[in-house]
């Protein structure tokens, strides 16, 4: 009986570490599994990052592109604007500009007129003619330089001043004492300019030398 015991349990633990073996070979089986597991998590992970990673830069290059065309028609639209504003401007400074030189030999004949008037002499002043004359003559010149004015016609002022060939044509050279060469010292036709940054008349000059 005794032995029979004995055998009994002798026999559970055999079974015992077969059942042990058995589990630890299992898990010696089981582990590279896992590993193997974490491994392709590990990868697939890589593998998500890498593509978010080059999405961005896609969408990125996108977006520089995008804010590239957009400056550059930004650029474009007020170029566009400030030509289209400058024509304007052009259109409505100089649209005027035939009929004022046709009203410029009107305004030289006042000047004659003025210029021919007597203003000191004994004969004036004892007629009622000649002044009233004059006044006329000088309130239709203010008139006529007044109007000019108003659209940005403006007599030049050149006696006195350095010759300038870009807005005056010298017709003669004379010597005047004290006066340096390459002066204005005469004035044969005033010149008229328009928006001031356009001639609508030369002057014609008398220039010292």
């Amino acid at each position: 009986m005794k032995k029979h015991k004995k055998d009994f349990r002798e026999e559970n633990n055999f079974r015992a570490e077969q059942n042990a073996a058995a589990e630890r070979e299992t898990a010696e089986q089981q582990e590279p599994q896992k590993e193997l597991s974490t491994h392709d998590e590990e990868k697939n992970s890589l593998r998500e990052q890498d593509n978010l990673d080059t999405e961005f830069e896609i969408l990125k290059k996108q977006l520089a592109e995008s804010k590239d065309s957009y400056l550059r028609l930004y650029a474009e639209m007020e170029n566009l604007r400030k030509r289209t504003a400058l024509d304007i401007e052009k259109a409505s400074k100089y649209s005027l500009t035939s009929f004022a030189l046709k009203l410029l030999p009107v305004a030289d004949n006042l000047e004659r007129a003025l210029s021919f008037v007597p203003t000191s002499s004994e004969e004036e002043k004892n007629s009622q003619f000649c002044v009233s004359l004059r006044t006329g003559v000088e309130l239709t010149y203010k008139e006529l330089m007044n109007a000019f004015k108003a659209f940005n016609i403006e007599r030049m002022e050149c006696v006195g001043k350095t010759f300038d060939p870009n807005s005056q044509k010298a017709i003669q050279e004379a010597e005047k004492e004290g006066v340096p060469a390459g002066q204005v010292i005469q004035e044969v036709q005033a010149g008229y300019m328009i928006g001031k940054d356009r001639v609508l008349r030369e002057a014609m000059v008398i220039v010292s030398k």
